[in-house]
């Protein structure tokens, strides 16, 4: 069961000033609407693009922060994308055709990434995790599918206005975390590979 009496009990905080800085963050947030765009989240930290793969469907987005204190890019092998990135700065970019993308730091060519977009309508297993808690656990989470993913490296996550709660999954652990927005406490929800084979999104 995704919160039992004796789950909502256990809290488990990432840091007390992180959790506190990314409650602030997400609040002042303005969220868009959409029920099948994702937007996933990479970190370009220690000279790496975090995660350095991903897949992606049509329509989906990218976003890259630059958490180094140096000089960073984000460029496409065929010039498709290029931007500089400052420490603190971001991009984004949407996929609007299938394919496999290669990028690189032109500053740093050793740092590489890749982006594979799928043009068929299968969700993305973290799209159908959020999905199907949404329809399992709507009394923690609702309005179901009100906002696209969004990116906060390493987290790529999803806010619940009625409910105001956040889900989430973390591309540093690859769990699954879930915060109310009543106390702030990040908690820990286990692996998603454990959910992903629950919720039948595997």
């Amino acid at each position: 069961m995704w919160c039992s009496v004796e789950s909502l009990s256990v809290y488990i905080t990432i840091g007390g000033f992180m959790s506190r800085l990314i409650l602030l963050w997400l609040i002042s947030i303005s969220f868009v609407s959409s029920a099948t765009a994702a937007a996933v989240g990479v970190n370009i930290q220690n000279f790496t693009f975090i995660p350095n793969t991903i897949t992606l469907n049509v329509g989906d987005s990218v976003n890259w922060i630059n958490q180094d204190g140096v000089i960073h890019s984000t460029t496409q092998d065929a010039n498709l994308w290029s931007s500089d990135l400052n420490s603190g700065e971001s991009f984004n970019f949407t996929f609007n055709n299938p394919g496999t993308y290669t990028y690189f730091c032109r500053f740093h060519p050793i740092m590489r990434g890749t982006i594979n977009v799928s043009s068929q309508g299968t969700i993305e297993p973290i799209l159908c995790l959020f999905n199907w808690v949404e329809s399992n656990y709507s009394q923690f989470f609702a309005p179901a599918g009100n906002v696209s993913l969004l990116p906060f490296p390493p987290y790529t996550y999803r806010y619940y206005s009625t409910t105001d709660s956040y889900l989430a999954v973390s591309s540093a652990d690859n769990h699954v975390y879930y915060m109310f927005g009543s106390d702030g406490i990040i908690r820990d929800a286990g692996p998603l590979s454990d959910w992903l084979i629950t919720s039948g999104c595997r």
